[in-house]
């Protein structure tokens, strides 16, 4: 077993996956990092993929039960509660290479991008606060979705999940 490289594969995947659970951030890193732990100390894994999904669910559950002992169904706590925790997991792997992508666009492109995107700032209001013109927000914003239509597959689907 080569735990960097899982480390690095599955480590944002499981968090995304883990967020569709729990909804802070820091507790869903504890999480995650205690199931690669435990992955150390099961060496005969054979197929890690699949024991970091189910640990990370069973982790994730485990936790809400400890915040609410009486709650009967745990499921992804997704907007609008139609999300198996197949789509989950299949969701978690296309956001971790969407976010991934954006990790990789130039710094200003990505700031600009994020901003128009993610936050839903005016171009106008972008140039302002970062003191550069409309045109070059626009560019920089056109820049990324060509850059990111190139890296990600089903692209526009998983724009949406940045709103």
């Amino acid at each position: 077993m080569n735990i960097d490289h899982t480390f690095r594969s599955y480590y944002r995947p499981l968090c995304l996956y883990a967020l569709h659970y729990i909804k802070e951030v820091e507790t869903v890193e504890d999480i995650v990092q205690d199931c690669f732990v435990r992955l150390l100390e099961h060496p005969s894994v054979t197929n890690e993929k699949a024991w970091l999904y189910t640990t990370v669910r069973h982790a994730c559950i485990d936790r809400l039960r400890k915040e609410n002992p009486f709650a009967t169904n745990i499921e992804p706590a997704d907007l609008e509660g139609t999300l198996s925790d197949d789509e989950a997991k299949d969701r978690s792997v296309h956001e971790a290479a969407l976010w991934t992508a954006i990790d990789s666009l130039p710094q200003r492109c990505r700031e600009v991008f994020l901003l128009s995107k993610r936050d839903g700032k005016r171009y106008r209001e972008i140039a302002e606060e970062l003191g550069i013109s409309e045109k070059t927000v626009e560019h920089q914003v056109s820049k990324a979705l060509k850059t990111l239509r190139g890296k990600v597959s089903d692209f526009f689907y998983f724009l949406c999940s940045l709103a």
